[in-house]
């Protein structure tokens, strides 16, 4: 009698222990510290030689000939390297003044923009339209910029120095 009373004071104990659910592991919540960015978008500008210019050294400078007619040209060559989440489309969109020493001497300059990718395409001939993908892309041609300067037989110019500007905008978006 004593070992049924036993048997039954320890099914007692027993039984709820197996019916309970199986006993779970400590859970854990993990919460990031910090933000995880990728690189943005760079992009570069290269000479006619291949070197790469930055905002201090990127000045265009023409001599020009003592000829009755003649043409120069100056090409820039653009490149990007990106690591984007979610691919992107951006513009560049260039302008360019003529150069000129005074109201009198003034020099026509034009720009031509050709594509170098299937990423790129160019509109209104002064914007370069880019996809960028998502993920690592590194040091992929945009195009090449050419800016033409180019003196008739006719046209007559005073020697001295000439001047003119060149920007590039940059926006995000179609």
């Amino acid at each position: 009698m004593k070992k049924v009373l036993l048997a039954c004071i320890l099914l007692f104990f027993v039984l709820p222990l197996a019916a309970e659910d199986p006993p779970r592991f400590p859970s854990a919540t993990v919460y990031m510290q910090g933000v995880i960015e990728p690189r943005d978008l760079r992009i570069s500008i290269y000479n006619e030689a291949g070197e790469e210019l930055s905002g201090e050294d990127a000045i265009l400078s023409f001599e020009f000939p003592n000829l009755e007619e003649w043409e120069l040209t100056q090409s820039l060559y653009f490149r990007f390297s990106s690591h984007l989440a979610e691919a992107t489309v951006g513009k560049l969109i260039f302008s360019i003044t003529d150069l000129e020493m005074d109201a009198l001497n003034r020099l026509r300059t034009t720009l031509e923009l050709e594509s170098e990718s299937f990423f790129t395409s160019v509109e209104n001939g002064n914007t370069f339209n880019t996809r960028f993908p998502a993920g690592a892309q590194d040091d992929v041609p945009i195009g090449k910029l050419t800016i033409r300067i180019r003196k008739r037989a006719a046209d007559v110019f005073s020697a001295g120095n000439y001047s003119g500007s060149f920007s590039i905008n940059y926006t995000e978006g179609n």
